[in-house]
């Protein structure tokens, strides 16, 4: 991880190694001082390293319960060190474990992810990606990466898409984008009368391709930060 190493997470960035990102962590494990991250599936390229993954632990400020969230990394390499990480993780389903002390399941880990072949970057892959994305939310291929509650189809009518970070390696891509649209209605505590607003829903996800198309997606979200943000103007909104 080099020095200047910076992290995109829920809208906010964690800029450089020792000044934020560490301390960020420090702080998570002393909630969850047996902090496991299990690892699901790996892309390893010339030009990045992307892994979906689960956390999960017991959380010293919540009595001792457990909850395992799910998310996605995406990572530009500089040289051999990570030098930015783009990750989404899904601490709406965290909050929910948290309070109702049913934790979710943990999925089968990935056999060896990290001894795969490094790939190198393909020009057909990103276009097709690229091609695909603006109506990733309804496409048959997508898996989102969370359990219960809505998921980002029914939250967000996507009207742009921004892409933070994408790299490639053979027929594999990563990438993190920031879907620009309006509230949907998928929460069922956001008073209806929200549906329309322009709101930011950020994603990172993996891609396959096969064939000439997007033949999977797995997809990570902030549905949390999107919920907050519905909150603190329903609100406002009711003074």
């Amino acid at each position: 991880m080099d020095p200047a190493y910076k992290l995109s997470i829920g809208g906010h960035v964690f800029d450089g190694r020792d000044d934020q990102y560490l301390p960020a962590t420090a702080a998570q494990l002393d909630q969850f001082p047996g902090l496991t991250v299990t690892v699901h599936d790996t892309i390893l390229g010339v030009d990045g390293v992307a892994m979906r993954f689960t956390e999960h632990g017991a959380s010293v400020r919540d009595d001792g319960r457990v909850a395992a969230w799910r998310g996605i990394t995406v990572f530009r390499l500089a040289g051999e060190r990570l030098s930015h990480g783009w990750a989404e993780e899904d601490y709406f389903a965290r909050k929910r474990q948290l309070k109702s002390g049913l934790p979710d399941a943990v999925a089968a880990p990935a056999l060896a992810p990290w001894d795969q072949p490094v790939l190198p970057p393909d020009p057909a892959t990103e276009a097709i990606v690229r091609d695909w994305l603006p109506g990733m939310l309804r496409a048959a291929a997508v898996e989102p990466v969370l359990v219960d509650g809505p998921d980002f189809a029914a939250l967000v009518e996507i009207d742009t898409l921004t892409i933070s970070h994408m790299f490639t390696a053979g027929p594999r891509a990563a990438a993190h984008v920031e879907s620009h649209g309006r509230y949907a209605g998928g929460f069922v505590d956001i008073d209806r009368a929200l549906i329309g607003e322009p709101v930011i829903l950020r994603l990172a996800a993996i891609f396959d391709v096969a064939d000439g198309t997007v033949s999977r997606a797995q997809v990570s979200g902030d549905r949390l930060g999107l919920h907050r943000h519905l909150l603190a103007l329903q609100r406002e909104r009711k003074g």
